[in-house]
C-alpha cells in the first residue's frame, strides 16, 4: 500500500492529526512523487493534476502544488467565475465548479475568486427541470445541453460538490448556498443518483464505471460520496445505486474500470493490482458514518 493511502486511512481513523506526520508519509509516497513530476502546464492539465493531488491530505503544503494551484487560478479566473480559457464567455458549469472545488480543497488564499464562482452557481446553475438560466455566455450556448429545460446532470453534480466543499470549509454560509445545495441534492435524488427519469437507464455511459479520482465524467462513487457528505445517502431513492456498487465488488475489493484518461493523468490504482484507493472510497461511502478529510 502506498504511504499516501496510509495517510488518508490514518486521518479517517483519527490516528493522524499533525501535518508533520503527514509530511513524513508523503515523503515516502511513490504516488505523490509521480504526481509532482512536471507536465505541460495548461489550464486543463493543471486542473486534472490538482484534482488528483486534492484527494491526498497535506499536499497543499507542497510548494510545487501551491505554484500549480495559483497558476490554475490565474489562468482561469474571469471575474465572474472560472473558465478553462480565462474568458467569461467560455464558462461551463462543470469546469467552473471543478476549479472552485480544487481551489477550496487546496486552501487557495484569494477567496474573492472562489466567492465569484460560488455566486455564479447560485445565480445561474439550474437545478430543476424547465428552469431557465439568465446566463448567456457563448460556451454554454455552444455546448447546448448545459442549461436547457433539463439541466446537464454532470453540471449539477459538480456544482453541488463545489457548494458542499464551500459549506464545509466555511462554518457560516448564507441561506442561499444551503437552499441551492439542498435543491441540487434533491435533483440528484430524484434521478435515483444516476438514472434518467424517462427510461431508468444510466444518464451517461460512464456514470456506472468505477474510477478514482474523478474527471469531469462523474460516476456513482463521486455522486454517493457527495450524498454521504451531506447526510442524505440513506434516502431510499439511492438504495439501488448502492446495491449496484455492492454487486460490482470482486471478493473483498472493487476493481477500477478502464476509462479515457486525460493527458498526463497518473493512475492511483495500477492495472493488474487490487484497486486499493477505489475500495477505500467505496467502503467509506457505503459503510462508515461519514468522513470529511480535514488537512488544515
Amino acid at each position: 500500500m502506498d504511504t499516501a493511502l496510509e495517510l488518508k486511512i490514518g486521518i479517517e481513523n483519527g490516528l493522524i492529526v499533525s501535518s508533520e506526520k503527514g509530511r513524513l508519509l508523503l515523503e515516502t509516497s511513490q504516488l505523490f512523487s509521480e504526481l509532482l513530476t512536471d507536465f505541460e502546464e495548461t489550464s486543463i492539465h493543471l486542473l486534472h493534476r490538482l484534482i488528483e493531488l486534492s484527494e491526498i491530505p497535506f499536499t497543499q503544503e507542497s510548494e510545487k502544488v501551491k505554484k500549480w494551484r495559483d497558476k490554475l487560478a490565474e489562468l482561469t479566473f474571469c471575474e465572474v467565475g472560472f473558465s478553462l480559457s480565462g474568458d467569461s464567455e467560455d464558462i461551463l458549469a462543470c469546469y467552473n465548479a471543478m476549479i472552485a472545488s480544487v481551489l477550496i480543497k487546496l486552501d487557495y488564499q484569494n477567496y474573492y475568486r472562489i466567492e465569484r464562482a460560488i455566486e455564479w452557481i447560485l445565480k445561474y446553475q439550474s437545478v430543476r427541470r424547465n428552469e431557465t438560466t439568465e446566463w448567456k455566455g457563448k460556451g454554454i450556448l455552444k455546448y447546448g445541453g448545459c442549461m436547457k429545460s433539463t439541466p446537464c446532470f454532470i453540471g449539477v453534480v459538480k456544482s453541488m460538490i463545489a457548494l458542499s466543499g464551500y459549506k464545509r470549509k466555511n462554518k457560516l454560509v448564507n441561506e442561499a448556498v444551503i437552499e441551492k445545495l439542498n435543491d441540487g441534492l434533491e435533483y440528484i435524488l430524484e434521478h435515483d443518483g444516476y438514472r434518467r427519469k424517462s427510461t431508468n437507464e444510466p444518464i451517461t455511459k460512464d456514470i456506472t464505471k468505477l474510477t478514482f479520482p474523478f474527471t469531469y465524467k462523474t460516476n456513482l462513487v463521486e455522486i454517493l460520496r457527495l450524498l454521504k457528505f451531506n447526510n442524505v445517502i440513506d434516502d431510499p431513492r439511492v438504495d439501488e445505486a448502492k446495491e449496484l456498487l455492492k454487486r460490482k465488488k470482486k471478493g473483498n475489493y472493487w476493481k477500477s474500470n478502464a476509462f479515457y484518461k486525460p493527458k498526463f493523468w497518473i493512475d492511483f490504482d495500477k492495472s493488474k493490482q487490487k484497486s486499493e484507493w477505489l475500495t477505500f472510497e467505496i467502503e467509506n461511502t457505503l459503510h462508515k458514518k461519514g468522513y470529511d478529510v480535514q488537512t488544515s
